[in-house]
């Protein structure tokens, strides 16, 4: 399924337990699922896409990655292809 809306989370990480646990978060509360680009040079760089048509949640799924991985250099972008 291609996905058009989306958002496309960054930050680093460096325990992949906290990764999942912001993963299992963000799946739980917005009820969409969750992909992980994976980077092979810097492993601890985290990029995820959370699949919603719904605009204006970036600064709240900032505040909720921020609050997790208890660092506020967090990029939140939202990403519409369908036009």
């Amino acid at each position: 399924m291609l996905h058009r809306r989306l958002y496309r989370i960054y930050y680093t990480v460096y325990d992949d337990k906290v990764n999942e646990l912001v993963i299992s978060s963000l799946e739980e509360k917005y009820g969409s699922k969750v992909s992980v680009i994976s980077s092979k040079l810097v492993p601890e760089f985290r990029a995820l896409e959370l699949y919603l048509d719904k605009k204006g949640l970036s600064n709240e799924i900032k505040e909720l990655v921020s609050s997790i991985i208890n660092s506020k250099y967090v990029r939140v972008d939202y990403i519409d292809t369908s036009q």
